[in-house]
């Protein structure tokens, strides 16, 4: 194997990590919808989407290295980011209404 083979590989294994932590993600979500009652089931449940949006993409673009297609990341991992901070914001407003209503 060539060097850039192996980054393309090390590169591809990392998506298929984010997928799987996603998917993680998204399972303990789901969970945590599950045990609450409404209104604040929304909140996870959009989280879960996100999350399964990600774990999908992380996928996706792990296959793609695998097969060699390097041409389509900018915009991937833009979208990853921005999935992640969408994440990170539901979790930390859901923490914030659980807080305020008791």
């Amino acid at each position: 194997m060539t060097a850039p083979t192996l980054a393309q590989e090390r590169t591809a294994l990392a998506w298929r990590r984010t997928a799987l932590g996603a998917a993680g993600v998204a399972l303990l979500l789901a969970h945590e919808a599950t045990r609450d009652g409404w209104p604040t089931i929304v909140i996870p449940l959009v989280a879960t989407a996100a999350a399964l949006l990600l774990s999908w993409l992380g996928w996706l673009r792990g296959h793609a290295l695998h097969r060699g297609d390097t041409a389509r990341g900018h915009r991937l991992v833009a979208v990853t980011g921005c999935t992640v901070a969408a994440v990170a914001l539901i979790g930390i407003l859901g923490v914030a209404i659980r807080q305020f209503t008791g």
